[in-house]
């Protein structure tokens, strides 16, 4: 091998080393700034979450009401399943993000900004299960069942509109499931 390709083949390597320093060093940077901006971040949906926390709470009960009088009775008739299966399943996500608001600012409030940060790096959910693990080892009993109340309903409405919606397509396959009798050779004209 000649010294020219050995050198060519020496600055190939030598570029490419530096192409992927440099890539290293932005993504790193790109992390600091991600790992800086966190607390302004975080710090921002507590302070949105604060304000809109007893609205959702209000709505929360509302919507609770608006389960258990209007949407289960309405889910008995065939003709409205679907409208009720629906209704449930967008209840079940303000009883998510209730529960989520909640579980974020007891998380912050009760173990600090380190827990937010872990909470959030477990899918983003990971605040709710660190809010009550908290307000457990803390005997704060009533948020604790706050907590405990909201996930249950959450999933619980969930598993409503699922099912609702999973009879409504067993009774429309049921209804296209009749024999289907073709007529004989003989009886065509």
């Amino acid at each position: 091998m000649s010294t020219k390709r050995v050198v060519a083949s020496i600055g190939q390597v030598l570029c490419v080393g530096a192409l992927v320093i440099a890539g290293l060093l932005m993504v790193g940077g790109m992390l600091w700034m991600c790992a800086a901006m966190f607390p302004v971040l975080v710090n921002g949906t507590a302070r949105v979450s604060s304000m809109l926390l007893p609205w959702f709470a209000i709505l929360t009960v509302l919507v609770v009401g608006l389960d258990v009088f209007v949407l289960l009775p309405l889910a008995i008739p065939r003709g409205t399943r679907r409208f009720s299966s629906i209704a449930m399943f967008v209840s079940s996500y303000v009883f998510g993000i209730t529960l989520w608001m909640e579980g974020l600012l007891l998380t912050l409030h009760i173990w600090g900004l380190g827990a937010v940060f872990i909470g959030v790096f477990l899918a983003g959910v990971g605040v709710v299960p660190i809010a009550m693990l908290a307000t457990g080892l803390n005997s704060m009993w009533i948020p604790l069942a706050e907590l405990v109340l909201l996930a249950v309903a959450t999933f619980a409405s969930q598993a409503g509109a699922l099912s609702l919606a999973e009879s409504l397509d067993a009774s429309e396959t049921e209804v296209s499931a009749e024999p289907c009798t073709l007529p004989e050779a003989g009886d065509i004209q």
